[in-house]
């Protein structure tokens, strides 16, 4: 196979992959060393990491000692190691992160120098810690274990979901920085929350397998909740988060972060940032099904009586039924079409993200302007498939997000910039985009509270293309 350097990965680990698939990555065969590593990020191995990082106090590279790296084989490629060994674990986490980092650097037409760049290089990649989590900060990314209601231990390194959402995490960091100010707020921590989430959604959307099994598990009508819009899930029952969701910010009134780090949460239900962000997920999510449909809709697949575009949710769920009906007969006629549409709608989704990424000015960051910045991408002249203006507000009004102040243009702390075109991933190109300063970023800690701001320190300006 031309080109690039194979691994074996799962798309989703508890949805019946009994076996990886194998993916290409763009990188040339033999430009990825043993560990797996490269000029960017490596693996180092823990043979018995009990505690995770904890910036500034403990930081990469890691000194105790590691277990043998995974190594290439003549070819360079890394689809040779055995699933069950830890060889295999190395290898997946790091083709997990480099196959998402090469998405978005596709989306944001640019590379990602990581925001740690200055200090530490390269990302560390740590496959297993005694804990029951992942994260990722200040050049670092490391999976924990987490257990199943059933007993079974779940390395964390093998859920895509999970490890995308932490590489998400680190392209934020590193595109947009943090507030000049330090001043770090829930806001500004439930946006990255979802769109890291929004960032994995997408990701696992580039396998072909899983937008088969999408649209099979749907019959093609993705207002189902689904195996893509259930994140970082652990079997058939559990998942940590939902994208597919229906939260409003009505619902989450008086959540909000302390000075401490804390959450005061006024119904005690110990909810965080991973909370908050429901609300612009959930919307990112139905412009995603929105234009899916549009899609289908241009192409002739669904026919006048079946167009939900101007449906209320409630009306969608109340003929639930019938849609099913209606798209699994269209389904099985034309799923190549169903596969290009929604192809079409992940792609679009994903250039007004990275065009919003790039704009947003963390120091004044709403969600007001989030939303008024994906907006204004969508609905650029010529883009298709088409989005009226009227069905993004109404979709930002049903989740009490509200974009009009911040469509005027630049104002309020969005800098707009040129749309960005689509990229090959033979365009890629190396380092050099220049950071901001020095400065720790505490790690996101998944499935638990964001600890304290006070580790939160200015970056001193955000991320630009050098």
């Amino acid at each position: 196979m031309a080109g690039g350097t194979l691994f074996r990965l799962f798309p989703q680990w508890a949805q019946g992959y009994a076996e990886p698939e194998l993916v290409e990555l763009a990188a040339a065969p033999g430009s990825i060393g043993p560990g797996p590593s490269d000029s960017r990020m490596y693996v180092a191995h823990a043979v018995d990491k009990r505690e995770p990082y904890d910036p500034p106090a403990w930081l990469p590279p890691y000194r105790g000692a590691l277990l043998p790296p995974a190594q290439p084989d003549g070819a360079g490629n890394f689809d040779h190691i055995p699933f069950g060994t830890p060889e295999f674990l190395s290898a997946h986490l790091y083709g997990v992160t480099r196959l998402v980092l090469e998405i978005w650097e596709d989306y944001l037409g640019q590379p990602v120098r990581w925001w740690h760049a200055d200090v530490l290089p390269r990302l560390e990649l740590q496959p297993v810690v005694y804990w029951a989590n992942a994260q990722s900060g200040f050049g670092f990314l490391e999976a924990g274990l987490r257990w199943t209601r059933f007993g079974q231990a779940l390395p964390l390194c093998l859920s895509f979901d999970v490890v995308a959402h932490e590489v998400g995490h680190a392209i934020l960091f590193s595109t947009m920085g943090v507030p000049e100010s330090g001043a770090v707020g829930g806001t500004f921590l439930a946006f990255h929350e979802a769109f890291a989430d929004l960032i994995s959604t997408l990701s696992v959307l580039h396998f072909p397998s899983v937008v088969m099994r999408l649209l099979a598990q749907t019959s093609g009508n993705l207002y189902e909740l689904n195996l893509v819009s259930r994140l970082g899930e652990l079997s058939d029952v559990e998942q940590v988060r939902v994208v597919d969701n229906t939260v409003r910010l009505r619902d989450l009134q008086g959540l909000r972060l302390l000075e401490d780090g804390t959450w005061r949460d006024p119904l005690n239900l110990g909810r965080n940032a991973h909370v908050l962000a429901a609300p612009l997920t959930g919307a990112v999510w139905d412009i995603l099904v929105e234009l899916f449909q549009e899609g289908l809709v241009a192409e002739g697949i669904i026919p006048p009586d079946r167009d939900t575009r101007s449906w209320t949710p409630a009306a969608v769920t109340a003929a639930m039924a019938p849609l099913r009906h209606a798209s699994a007969e269209a389904l099985a006629r034309f799923e190549g079409v169903f596969r290009h549409c929604l192809h079409r709608a992940r792609d679009r989704v994903g250039l007004a993200m990275a065009q919003t990424i790039l704009r947003l000015d963390p120091e004044t960051l709403s969600f007001g302007q989030v939303a008024a910045l994906l907006i204004e991408a969508l609905a650029e002249p010529g883009a298709t498939p088409r989005i009226a203006m009227g069905a993004l507000l109404d979709i930002f009004d049903e989740r009490d997000i509200d974009p009009r102040p911040f469509l005027a243009g630049a104002s309020a702390g969005m800098a707009l910039s040129a749309p960005l075109p689509p990229m090959s991933r033979a365009a890629w190109a190396g380092p050099g985009a220049a950071l901001p300063h020095r400065s720790w970023a505490r790690p996101c800690g998944c499935h638990g509270d964001i600890i304290a701001t006070r580790r939160m320190m200015p970056h001193g300006s955000r991320a630009s293309a050098g």
